[in-house]
């Protein structure tokens, strides 16, 4: 296993930038460790003008206190959720916030300290448990429920997710939190799931999870809507259409996985979770993020589900590096080739280069992560050359080549290096009609989060927004009624700002011309928290 820390030599000019970029950023971290939750609806300021058509409420979710009495959360993982909600409607923006009541939460408010043990940081037992219920705890930690990463809707509910195996169910118009946590455990075999499933046209959601124990495995999650009036079993359906075995001594982490009409595509990178540190982390005071480890002499594998054919597909595809990938960005079939699109790393140091304590110093990401596109062909004649090219789709530098009976594959970039602003990119989405099918457009946070960008991955251009102090969520494309065009729509996006005189605002960017149509300000008194992913919910 190799150290997580990677170097490279930059020159004077990209230190000087770096540096201001550092304290520019820090002000923004130092903005979130204590944050109030606004339950009563408030109308913001709007400028610009609003289309008529757009109505429905932008839904957000992402950590939002990392306080709680003498104890800080130290990752920017951690902070427990807080949800948004920007409603627009005839042209005006309401806004409010509210935590979600987890168990986490709960209990963290009750005992005025961290009890749950999350991805960076250790928490002890909860004191109001005996002596004999504090000691099994070492070895059975609580789960968090903290469900801080995303939102999906299932049926006509909604729900909060994380990476763990509990969902929480909220109403998207007051942010209450609804009922008890839902186990995905208790009805199929995982431990965990991904905050990101797909959602297919019928409304049938698609996950994937791990099932941990001696002989691992990754499960393709199905959850159909449930029967009409069920609102308290979203898994009512649920079953496991695929099981795929590790290939690794130790599952993989993996944050997100790409779906096409025929296949299912998980990246099986070299990031494994080490399940004895993961079963003892509270025995010996590690976290979740230390069970993870990252062996840069293997390659990712892409294994590929046929999901009609009900079998992986026997041909074995590896990336020629080693690489990273939180977010995959939409994939699709053409010519006999599978497209993925996702956003890289070449390593996992981002991990390390988030806690709390090194943001707040000033002391910023490093990691670059750009969009990358790898190209598979699905019909190979099993030849070792690895001169030969067996990519043919145009308009693609991607390539694959057959070493020793294994598909290597190499990835282009999906927009034209050299700019500041093509040095990194997270928190990727598109026009989700588009999912799982041939694109053009991808929206992203650019520039080390002060910026969005819109990448034409036909042309490899992008366009962007940015302001000063000004740091943007992830973008949310909402298509106008009856659009032609792939772009037809708006971009919102709630941005987060530092500064006494500079309020926080939802943005409202025109989906073609990517200029700034409206915003609506939040009061100055009210501080919007770092969002992590969400969705529009029309009306």
């Amino acid at each position: 296993m190799a150290s997580f820390e990677f170097t490279e030599k930059r020159d004077d000019d990209e230190c000087e930038v770096e540096e201001e970029r550092d304290k520019r950023l820090a002000k923004l971290f130092m903005a979130l460790p204590a944050e109030e939750e606004h339950i009563e609806p408030m109308e913001a300021k709007v400028t610009g003008n609003i289309p008529e058509w757009l109505s429905g409420s932008l839904l957000r979710n992402g950590p939002g206190l990392y306080k709680v009495g003498p104890d800080r959360y130290k990752h920017l993982f951690d902070g427990l959720a807080l949800l948004h909600r920007f409603n627009i409607k005839d042209g005006k923006v309401v806004y409010h916030n509210r935590f979600l009541r987890s168990d986490d939460y709960k209990q963290a408010i009750r005992a005025n300290r961290i009890v749950m043990l999350s991805f960076g940081t250790y928490a002890f037992p909860d004191p109001c448990k005996n002596i004999f219920q504090r000691f099994f705890s070492y070895f059975s930690p609580d789960i968090t429920d903290n469900d801080l990463v995303s939102l999906t809707q299932i049926g006509q509910e909604f729900y909060a997710l994380t990476e763990t195996k509990y969902i929480r169910r909220i109403d998207p118009d007051t942010l209450e939190t609804l009922g008890d946590k839902v186990d995905y455990s208790n009805v199929i075999a995982v431990n965990g799931a991904t905050a990101h499933p797909h959602i297919d046209t019928d409304g049938t959601l698609y996950n994937l999870g791990t099932k941990f124990g001696r002989i691992s495995s990754y499960n393709i999650i199905k959850i159909p809507p449930p029967d009409q009036g069920v609102t308290d079993n979203p898994l009512q359906k649920a079953s496991i259409v695929c099981t795929l075995p590790i290939t690794h001594p130790n599952p993989s982490y993996y944050h997100s996985f790409g779906l096409t009409e025929n296949y299912f595509i998980l990246f099986e990178q070299p990031v494994t979770i080490n399940k004895w540190k993961a079963l003892t982390a509270s025995l010996f005071g590690r976290t979740v993020s230390d069970s993870l480890e990252f062996h840069p002499e293997l390659r990712t594998v892409i294994r590929v589900f046929d999901r009609k054919a009900g079998k992986e597909l026997e041909t074995k595809y590896v990336t020629h590096d080693s690489m990273f990938v939180f977010h995959h960005i939409n994939a699709y079939e053409k010519d006999n080739h599978l497209v993925i699109d996702l956003i890289g790393y070449d390593n996992i140091n981002i991990i390390k280069e988030l806690y709390m304590d090194d943001l707040q110093a000033g002391i910023t990401p490093k990691s670059v992560a750009k969009p990358w596109r790898y190209v598979l062909p699905l019909t190979i004649e099993q030849k070792d050359d690895p001169e030969e090219n067996l990519v043919t789709l145009d308009n693609t530098s991607a390539s694959a080549v057959c070493v020793e009976g294994q598909i290597h594959c190499r990835h282009e970039l999906l927009h034209q290096d050299g700019e500041p602003d093509s040095q990194t990119s997270e928190l990727p989405t598109i026009n989700y009609a588009r999912n799982g099918k041939e694109y053009r457009y991808v929206y992203h946070i650019g520039n080390n989060f002060n910026s969005i960008m819109k990448t034409d991955v036909e042309k490899k251009t992008f366009k962007k927004w940015e302001e000063d102090d000004a740091y943007p969520s992830e973008a949310v494309f909402v298509a106008k009624p009856g659009a032609t065009k792939e772009d037809e729509g708006v971009v919102l996006s709630s941005v987060m700002t530092v500064g006494e005189e500079k309020p926080s605002f939802l943005l409202i960017l025109d989906g073609e011309t990517f200029e700034e149509i409206a915003r609506a300000e939040i009061p100055i008194t009210v501080h919007v928290s770092i969002g992590i992913h969400g969705l529009f919910k029309r009306e």
